[in-house]
């Protein structure tokens, strides 16, 4: 991590690293991803892609509120920045660069490493924690043989939930941070930053099952009786993909997933229509995002420039103004009358 803060080559491979393994994910789903859009509506489509990539930016505002809370505001600028060109990590194998690029980022806007890990790790867990209540409370009712499919990942619920409790958190990750050498958090996660987070989670989830819900009856055509077996399905999806971490961006395990889920609605083909639309979407969204924090990046760099002060030997002071008028009072014909 230090090699990583220190070297603008190295961070600058990483990022190109990321976008590699992005655009190849892409690439690689592409193939199935075009016959696939052929079979749904453009209308559809265009509202679905634009659901899926505005819950990007509520999970930013949740791991922004989350950071705040614990003393390390940022404007929303850097928070996009840090957020989105971090979020590109999770496409290189390995499980841990996502939180390890946007530590690293965090630095760069005077927000302290045990600060920006602590957001990121608790953003991640209430992102969770959401997705699996939901799914446990709707998936039964939908697919009773995903739900004993994937029993484990339901079983992790009220797990997720006791460790979300303020002084379970804290103390976990004062544990952890013991066991690292590091001291301590200064302030413990309050109640009401988990709220404010743990509501724009629930408006980024809110965003995706719409997302889910309009691709799942362009195909089924059920209307909004389609609503919840969608939701469910894409919201265990998320967590099958999430959990298995030896798949960078859950690729693979998210669709079978997704698609074990939506046959009690479609045949399995059309089930993975579904799953690879919204895979691609997702994948789209955190290009789009990416691109946006690059160029706020630019930007920013770009109006520093502008506003650099002028050297010191340019600038002068009032005593300096006052003595020059004086000298040109001086050496003035008029001044001397």
């Amino acid at each position: 991590m230090r090699r990583l803060r220190a070297s603008r080559a190295l961070r600058a491979g990483f990022a190109v690293l990321a976008v590699a393994f992005l655009v190849s994910a892409l690439v690689s789903q592409w193939g199935k991803a075009a016959a696939a859009l052929s079979a749904l509506s453009w209308w559809s489509l265009t509202l679905a892609a634009g659901a899926g990539i505005l819950a990007p930016g509520a999970a930013m505002l949740a791991w922004r509120a989350l950071l705040a809370d614990l003393g390390s505001p940022l404007p929303l600028r850097p928070a996009v920045q840090v957020m989105f060109l971090g979020q590109l990590g999770k496409y290189v194998p390995g499980g841990v660069w996502q939180v390890v690029a946007t530590v690293e980022l965090g630095r760069d806007h005077a927000a302290p490493r045990k600060r920006t890990f602590t957001a990121t790790v608790l953003g991640m867990a209430i992102t969770l924690a959401g997705a699996l209540a939901l799914t446990a409370m709707a998936l039964p009712f939908t697919s009773a043989d995903a739900a004993h499919r994937y029993w484990w990942v339901l079983a992790l619920v009220p797990v997720v939930a006791v460790a979300l409790h303020p002084r379970a958190l804290t103390g976990a990750l004062n544990f952890a941070l013991r066991l690292a050498r590091r001291e301590p958090l200064e302030r413990s996660v309050s109640r009401g930053g988990l709220l404010r987070a743990l509501g724009w989670t629930v408006l980024g989830w809110a965003l995706l099952d719409v997302q889910a819900w309009l691709l799942v009856n362009d195909v089924h055509h059920g209307g909004l009786s389609d609503f919840l077996p969608a939701a469910a399905a894409y919201m265990l999806a998320w967590s099958v993909g999430f959990l298995t971490i030896f798949a960078p961006g859950g690729i693979g395990t998210r669709e079978v997933a997704m698609a074990a889920a939506l046959a009690p609605l479609m045949s399995w083909p059309q089930a993975l229509v579904i799953a690879t639309v919204s895979r691609l979407i997702s994948m789209a969204a955190d290009l789009a995002w990416a691109a946006l924090a690059f160029a706020l990046g630019r930007l920013a760099l770009s109006n520093q420039g502008r506003q650099a002060p002028q050297p010191a030997g340019n600038v002068l002071t009032p005593a300096a103004l006052h003595m020059n008028e004086s000298t040109n009072r001086g050496s003035d014909p008029r001044g001397e009358e």
